[in-house]
């Protein structure tokens, strides 16, 4: 997998016979006291290399969009109008920088239902931002969000609760623990495969070499531990990538063994 072309809002990469977009849809600060031991308890101290930025951490949101030429699917939305602005919500513009028509996106994939990765299917206007939208696919576990303004939707809903193939080459595996439908996509290509997560990683400079630590609004916080460390194992074989919600735009990376925890290799430098 290698970096095409970028912008300030988006990168593209080559995956083989596929392109894999990098939209980005903004920021946000929390505190470290989000970070849990195994105890359920803040953090003691946070080490120094985790930056901070004023006294907060500063997270990435962003999604993805995955195409053949022919078939695309969209991995979350972002936050549109709902949440955090003005430092969110861009993810409309970043599809219209990449040259992404909104109107071409039938299938879109969420991997959770918090308010940064499911709200951008409405545009802040209150109108559907995908005109063409004909399966939204969601953990069956999340999938009761769809309603107020999501609920003119509802009817397109896929609920994921076992794997199951969205298309040729995309496959929904379900990793409940940050929530109870949270799921991973996995895309394959002559290049490898390519994992999309949500919520499985908060603070990319913590939890690659501590993937024991938690985050509060993780629901079940021993099994999103578990799925973390499932799927870290999952990332160190041959030919597997990962492409995160918060890791450091543009987020998609490599990962290796280290230590008692491991390390992750980015394809391209920051972009926003």
């Amino acid at each position: 997998m290698h970096l095409i072309s970028h912008g300030r809002h988006h990168a593209t990469f080559a995956f083989g016979d596929l392109r894999v977009v990098s939209l980005r849809d903004g920021y946000i600060d929390m505190p470290p006291t989000r970070l849990r031991d195994e105890c359920g308890h803040p953090l003691d101290e946070l080490p120094s290399a985790v930056p901070l930025v004023g006294d907060n951490l500063r997270l990435s949101v962003n999604a993805f969009f995955v195409t053949d030429g022919t078939r695309s699917v969209l991995v979350d939305t972002g936050a549109s109008d709902v949440w955090h602005e003005p430092t969110m919500g861009l993810i409309h513009d970043a599809l219209d920088e990449a040259g992404i028509d909104r109107a071409q996106i039938t299938d879109v994939a969420i991997t959770h239902r918090h308010e940064d990765h499911v709200s951008g299917l409405i545009a802040p206007d209150g109108t559907e931002a995908f005109t063409g939208l004909e399966r939204v696919w969601i953990g069956a576990g999340d999938a009761s969000v769809f309603t107020g303004r999501l609920a003119p939707l509802r009817d397109r809903v896929v609920p994921v609760s076992e794997e199951v193939a969205v298309n040729d080459w995309t496959t929904a595996l379900p990793t409940p623990g940050h929530t109870p439908g949270h799921t991973v996509y996995e895309v394959r290509s002559g290049a490898g495969r390519l994992l999309l997560w949500g919520d499985t990683v908060h603070v990319p400079t913590l939890q690659f070499d501590r993937p024991d630590v938690a985050w509060e609004y993780d629901g079940d916080q021993p099994q999103a531990r578990a799925a973390r460390a499932a799927l870290l194992e999952r990332l160190v074989r041959p030919d597997h990538f990962v492409a995160g919600a918060h890791l450091d735009s543009p987020g998609i990376a490599r990962v290796a063994p280290s230590h008692q925890g491991y390390a992750l290799e980015y394809l391209a430098p920051p972009i926003g």
